[in-house]
Order: C-alpha cells, then sequence, then structure tokens
C-alpha cells in the first residue's frame, strides 16, 4: 500500500477532533467496521492515518434523499417483522 509522503498520523484525540465526535464514538465507529482500525506504533498508541479516515468518510456519506429512503425502509422493514 502506497501512502502519499504528507499524509499524517493522528492519535485517539486528534481523530475525535478531527471527525468532532467524542473519542467513545470514535471506538465504537471502529468496533462497527465504519472506521479503519488504528496502526499501533506502541503499545498502547493507536494511530490512524488522515487519508483513511478521509476516505472512510467518503464511503459511507450518503445523500439526504438516500438516506431518508434508506430509514425509511429500516422502519418498514421493522414493523412489518412485528
Amino acid at each position: 500500500m502506497s501512502l502519499p509522503a504528507d499524509d499524517s498520523t493522528l492519535c485517539l484525540k486528534e481523530t475525535a477532533d478531527f471527525l468532532k465526535v467524542t473519542v467513545a464514538t470514535v471506538h465504537k465507529q471502529v468496533n462497527e467496521g465504519r472506521l479503519p482500525a488504528p496502526v499501533y506504533v506502541a503499545p498502547r498508541a493507536p494511530r490512524w492515518f488522515r487519508s483513511e479516515l478521509i476516505a472512510a468518510l467518503e464511503a459511507t456519506r450518503a445523500l439526504p434523499r438516500d438516506a431518508r429512503a434508506a430509514r425509511r425502509a429500516a422502519r418498514l422493514a421493522s414493523s412489518a417483522a412485528a
């Protein structure tokens, strides 16, 4: 895998600040597979590549119309199953 020369790594707090979420949300999204797993430069020192975070955000971004349709379909499916 080839990374750009200016691709910096972010610690957990910097990652949370970059994504404008809490540290707990970063852990949750990594566990759900929405964010890439960190690279450990040392024990207890996770780092994320800025380019991988941007790519993950782009991959999960939906247009408002698509997001609304997905929520509506999920609600219909859950009400039909009940």
